[in-house]
């Protein structure tokens, strides 16, 4: 395919010239005015190359160039004149109205040189707007899949049991309060966070997280405030914390309960004066971050025990969210088997399907991992499995689980939410064991049924003294 070039002269003697001079390597139009030039180029967008005489009458090559940028930006500009013009030449030159020029009178094969160059520019300029644009789309598409992953219609149970919840969801999303979510283990508590996130004025900005159960306390404070070079072994170069990149979006910081002291003195002041310094730095950062915190454990207890502080727990809990276990909504069971079944049999490549048997075997079960803990067992056995999944491919203890079931039960409902988190945070040593007999004793395979990383199970198991 040939390129369209525009040659814009007064002289007709020049167009005519011009014409014949490049009309077998290009798709030469001509214009003998400024003002023809410019309505040409409204009605070919595909001119990849603008070359003008600089002095024409009423409108010169320099100012025709410069209207022609804003009529078609990407196409090159290249002006033909005589070294009297040079100080306005130069000057379009800085504007970038001007790529190029020829001094007159030119010779078809230098000139035609001067225009490949010009026009490999041009190619690579339109090669960059399309992966320009070719990103914005897939940015725009990525956008779209996020907003509807996490959007309310899309969490299974939002018209059922979770009906509160997500009434509760809706209200928080449209202002910039500080969210506490609680809830156990593998409940959800990071979905909720993403649908506030999603819902808000800050869905366009980022959504970053950070699990503060995961890291040692100087690794975590590094993460949360960034360093500056040389503030530790090791700090080999500056870093942003996880507060700048999420400048302008919302911080999610999930097992806040596992915060250390020292750490928690910090995120009070971020909170309070929405300012901070990088370890190692002197700079104060003003930041603009909505924080969604969650935690299973019972953070009263926790200030009561002197392990948590007060302020920061107000600062935080402005707006408490309760996420109910899997045992409390076992309606919405069987949809959410049916959802994991399509999506790890989709995964696997595998057509599968569910035996009534095996149905009712997880409906008995009390599922104390959760949602999370389903995931898993339903992956688990899909991956294993053939045709119908029969209960001897789930791996459940279903006796062990019942003795929590009912000192869950037990608790007067009139009793106080702090007496209930108290009483499912006992539980958490029993979720550990039952995860580990499932397991086999296999740590690594514990860590993978939990979704936690390996040195967070080891910590875990050493603070329930389950090993």
């Amino acid at each position: 395919m040939k390129y369209t070039l525009l040659y814009v002269d007064d002289d007709a003697a020049n167009l005519d010239t011009f014409r014949r001079a490049f009309r077998f390597e290009y798709e030469v139009l001509t214009a003998s005015s400024g003002e023809e030039g410019l309505t040409l180029l409204k009605k070919h967008p595909e001119i990849a190359l603008i070359v003008a005489d600089q002095r024409m009458p009423h409108m010169k090559g320099t100012e025709f160039l410069e209207r022609a940028m804003a009529v078609h930006p990407h196409a090159q500009r290249m002006i033909l004149t005589a070294f009297t013009d040079l100080d306005a030449l130069l000057a379009a030159i800085q504007k970038g109205h001007v790529y190029d020029y020829v001094v007159k009178p030119w010779e078809p094969a230098a000139l035609k040189e001067r225009m490949d160059k010009a026009l490999a520019v041009y190619d690579e300029r339109i090669e960059r707007v399309k992966q320009l644009v070719a990103a914005r789309a897939q940015n725009e598409s990525l956008k779209e899949m996020v907003r509807a992953d996490y959007d309310f219609s899309h969490i299974i149970g939002a018209q059922g049991a979770l009906a509160p919840l997500m009434a509760q969801v809706k209200k928080v999303a449209a202002t910039e309060a500080s969210v506490l979510i609680r809830g156990e283990s593998g409940t959800g508590k990071e979905l909720i966070a993403h649908a506030i996130h999603g819902a808000s004025a800050r869905a366009e900005g980022p959504l970053v997280k950070l699990n503060c159960a995961a890291l040692a306390e100087g690794v975590l404070e590094s993460e949360l405030f960034g360093h500056e070079k040389g503030a530790f072994t090791g700090a080999v170069g500056t870093k942003k914390g996880r507060f700048e990149i999420a400048d302008g979006g919302t911080l999610f910081l999930d097992e806040i309960g596992d915060l250390p002291a020292a750490v928690q003195v910090k995120l009070l002041r971020v909170l309070q004066e929405r300012a901070f310094e990088r370890v190692g730095g002197n700079e104060t950062r003003a930041v603009d971050v909505r924080i969604i915190a969650a935690t299973h454990q019972p953070l009263e207890r926790l200030i009561k025990e002197g392990r948590f502080r007060e302020d920061l727990f107000y600062r935080l809990n402005v707006v408490p969210l309760e996420v109910p276990p899997l045992r409390a909504r076992k309606d919405d069971l069987p949809e959410l088997v049916d959802h994991f079944l399509r999506k790890y049999a989709a995964e696997s490549g595998k057509q599968m399907t569910m035996s009534a048997e095996a149905r009712a075997l997880l409906a008995q079960y009390e599922w104390p991992g959760n949602v999370r803990e389903l995931k898993n067992v339903i992956e688990r056995a899909v991956i294993m499995g053939e045709g119908e999944l029969a209960p001897a491919d789930f791996s459940l203890d279903i006796s062990a689980l019942s003795e929590a079931s009912a000192r869950l039960t037990m608790i007067d409902a009139s009793e106080k939410t702090l007496s209930v988190l108290e009483a499912i945070h006992d539980e958490k040593a029993r979720t550990l064991a039952a995860a580990l007999r499932t397991a086999s004793g296999n740590l690594s395979e514990t860590a993978r049924i939990l979704d936690i990383p390996r040195s967070t199970l080891i910590y875990r198991l050493k603070k329930y003294r389950v090993m």
